[in-house]
């Protein structure tokens, strides 16, 4: 019996030349016997809605698209209880943060020759609110938005340089929110600028930790609040943190580790979830589902 690969493609993600290649993605899998049913994303059916009403039989979902489409096959995935199928990633996006955490080239499709020579790599996933799910990383505050106000349009012709733009507008008006954090025993009140819950070395194409240090199946998550600081040299000493990748000797940041956490803000915040704005909210439980997710990943891509 053959192996039945459900593809998902979204025809928008990086520079929008993934469609030149979906004739050789698919001449690739065949010729490795693979039984291989293509699906389009567009703006109005994503990747969720594809899985969601797929009712064929599948073994296996390969998702061609940015951080954003595979958070939709992971919530799909999750939402429908199916953890024993496995997935894989071309990663097309302008970042590719977690691609990058699983060893994933970007914008290769060399994996679509070498599926049978795949291992098997469970990973943890995060839900919000526990309505929500995301692969590696929740985070509100200073320049979380970027990723998802930066234009597609930019993003294709600028790259990674759109968001550092971006980036350093939004620096100019830095928020700070009033928060009480409880994770583990702990229970904190205090005043916060950033916090980012993650599962990755990177976020929003900026590097939080060394290669390797990240454990993305120990069941816990990694989680940055930065306090605003009183003066100029209160931020180069978290610029310096930051280059360092050293953060739980700074005063003004919070670093922890944690399969549970809950957020409560005497406001409103707006969060971004693996890149995408996913709404504001005054309370947010985050979970962490220890290795709820099967990826399948070719060795030699690494």
């Amino acid at each position: 019996m053959s192996i039945k690969v459900l593809t998902i493609i979204n025809p928008s993600s990086g520079r929008g030349d993934i469609l030149e290649k979906e004739e050789e993605i698919k001449k690739n899998m065949q010729e490795l016997g693979l039984e291989v049913d293509v699906k389009h994303t567009t703006k109005e059916y994503n990747a969720k809605n594809i899985i969601e009403d797929y009712d064929k039989e599948k073994d296996l979902i390969l998702i061609c698209g940015g951080d954003g489409t595979l958070n939709e096959a992971v919530t799909a995935i999750m939402e429908k209880g199916e953890q024993d199928i496995s997935l894989t990633f071309v990663p097309l996006g302008t970042t590719n943060d977690y691609a990058k955490s699983l060893d994933i080239p970007a914008k290769n499709i060399s994996i679509t020759k070498n599926l049978l020579k795949t291992r098997a790599r469970r990973v943890d996933i995060g839900s919000f609110n526990k309505d929500k799910y995301f692969c590696y990383v929740a985070a509100f505050g200073v320049i979380t938005d970027v990723a998802y106000k930066t234009t597609p349009k930019a993003k294709n012709k600028y790259g990674r340089l759109a968001y550092y733009i971006n980036a350093i507008k939004e620096l100019r008006k830095i928020p700070t929110y009033k928060l009480k954090l409880r994770y583990d025993d702990k229970h904190i009140e205090d005043e916060f600028i950033y916090g980012g819950i993650s599962n990755s070395e990177s976020i929003a194409g900026f590097k939080w930790f060394e290669k390797g240090e990240i454990q993305l199946d120990d069941g816990k998550f990694e989680g940055i609040f930065i306090r605003k600081p009183k003066s100029i040299f209160g931020y180069f000493k978290i610029l310096s943190s930051f280059f360092r990748k050293e953060y739980s000797e700074n005063e003004y940041i919070l670093f922890t580790e944690a399969s549970h956490l809950e957020i409560i803000s005497e406001k409103k915040m707006a969060w971004t979830i693996d890149g995408e704005f996913a709404g504001e909210t005054n309370n947010v439980i985050i979970d962490n589902h220890k290795k709820a997710i099967e990826f399948a990943i070719y060795e030699s891509e690494k």
